[in-house]
């Protein structure tokens, strides 16, 4: 991928998704590192993503929708097709909310499944596309942001930006344990709050993370279930595993089996 080589803004999106191959993400952050403007064309669509998904979350302006159009009253139509109109309202109430009030992102969402092969998707660990719970670790750089992989190295001061994908799982946790012992809830944001997942797509928490001085490493934990969980008990937990020098790097939190872990190991 040369400097001169035009890259069009569906290819953008399906980096900020992290659905492309390895070989061509390192092409394109190669470019990236080379061209400015391409840097601030991506730091544009993901302002926009962000400012437009958080004007309009899905999870309450959908069902907010729908109750309108059972309010509604149809117009009067001829015998036949009145019930298929009836029917119709919600629907298209819906539609009205995914392709008017949410076009710059789903649009581009669509541009990219329209403009890209299936043998060119990837998900976790390259094996298709994504269909479980996953966390992801962006790193502010510059204008751009720089996913870290597990094992990546990092250091005091980065500022991370924490993703998620519920993967089909409505219930989840996220927190992190470091080097130095301690444990860090990242989602939901107070212990007594709701560990409802809000949506099935991928989010981005509303605050960004400062890694601190602790040493060795720090480690993000992603816990889900399709059923409420507690978060306290989960960072009781997180604070065994994390006195545990021994453990701490690699082992799960001892939790019943029926609920998901997915945890990123970052280096210091």
């Amino acid at each position: 991928m040369s400097k001169e080589m035009h890259v069009p803004e569906w290819l953008l999106e399906r980096y900020l998704l992290d659905e492309l191959p390895r070989k061509k993400r390192r092409l394109l952050e190669e470019q990236l590192k080379r061209d400015p403007a391409l840097r601030a064309e991506l730091e544009k669509l993901r302002r926009s993503d962000r400012q437009i998904l958080a004007t309009y979350p899905a999870d309450r302006v959908i069902p907010e929708l729908m109750k309108r159009a059972a309010l509604a009253k149809p117009e009067p139509a001829a015998p036949r097709p009145w019930r298929l109109a009836w029917m119709a309202v919600p629907a298209a109430v819906l539609v009205l909310f995914l392709l008017v009030i949410l076009p710059p992102v789903l649009q581009r969402r669509l541009a990219v499944s329209e403009n890209s092969r299936p043998e060119n998707y990837i998900g976790t660990k390259g094996s298709g596309p994504i269909s479980g719970p996953l966390l992801q670790l962006y790193r502010k750089s510059g204008g751009a942001d720089e996913i870290l992989r597990n094992g990546d190295q990092a250091r005091a001061g980065d500022l991370l930006q924490i993703a998620y994908v519920p993967g089909g799982q409505t219930h989840g946790v996220i927190l992190s344990i470091d080097g130095a012992g301690s444990v860090i809830l990242h989602f939901p944001e107070k212990t007594e709050g709701d560990s409802a997942l809000p949506s099935s797509r991928k989010v981005f928490l509303a605050n960004a993370y400062e890694l601190d001085q602790a040493p060795l490493f720090e480690r993000f934990f992603f816990i889900t279930a399709k059923e409420p969980l507690s978060t306290a008990a989960i960072l009781e937990k997180a604070g065994e595993l994390a006195a545990d020098k021994d453990k701490a790097e690699t082992a799960g939190l001892d939790l019943p089996g029926r609920f998901g872990q997915f945890s990123l190991l970052i280096r210091k």
